[in-house]
């Protein structure tokens, strides 16, 4: 009866773990990522990314304005160097066949705390790239509609809507904390490591 009572408290005690575990990681999904210059060299392919502040033709690194978890902070200040509006991204890759997309997340700063941004940022990605950050918060590559990666670079934002911009209830601090991850597989294994059955434009 002993030895019954043992295991049942260790199997609680075991379920009790793995939920504060998921909770856990859930709760931490945002301040946990690292952002974007990550180089994948996996299946002979390369891929990475160039993000910067656009200030009249003056390039400025985003490296320059890195939190300590890698994600960018932007500014909400059309006068400021890393205002939002301000911000391109060039991707780039070498070697293999590949798919790629460019993960963008976004978390509102203001007064010291932060939560989770959902309104999509009004950039203007390159017609070769599709949005589908309301699906899944990436921009897939798309190209000539294989999706096969066909550059050594490319630009993926060139712009900024500034009229389709909502920054109704930003106060004077608010900022914004971006995340720009570069993701890419091997063109018959994006099922499996994406999670998706189809590309997003087909």
């Amino acid at each position: 009866m002993l030895k019954k009572l043992n295991r049942r408290a260790f199997v609680i005690i075991v379920a009790v773990v793995a939920v504060i575990a998921i909770v856990g990681t859930s709760l931490a999904w945002f301040t946990t990522s690292s952002s974007m210059v990550q180089k994948f060299n996996i299946f002979g392919f390369d891929v990475s990314a160039n993000v910067y502040f656009d200030n009249d033709g003056k390039k400025i690194s985003a490296n320059s304005y890195k939190d300590e978890n890698g994600l960018y902070l932007v500014s909400t200040d059309k006068n400021a160097s890393n205002y939002i509006g301000k911000l391109r991204v060039n991707v780039n890759h070498s070697g293999g066949n590949a798919l790629v997309r460019v993960k963008m997340n976004y978390e509102l700063a203001a007064d010291g705390a932060g939560t989770q941004y959902n309104v999509s940022v009004p950039f203007k990605f390159d017609s070769k790239w599709f949005d589908n950050r309301t699906a899944d918060y990436c921009v897939y590559y798309m190209g000539d509609g294989s999706g096969k990666a066909d550059f050594t670079k490319t630009e993926l934002i060139k712009g900024f809507d500034e009229a389709n911009f909502d920054t109704a209830g930003f106060v004077e601090s608010t900022s914004i904390k971006l995340l720009v991850q570069v993701d890419a597989v091997q063109v018959n294994r994006y099922p499996q490591m994406w999670n998706i059955d189809t590309l997003p434009w087909k």
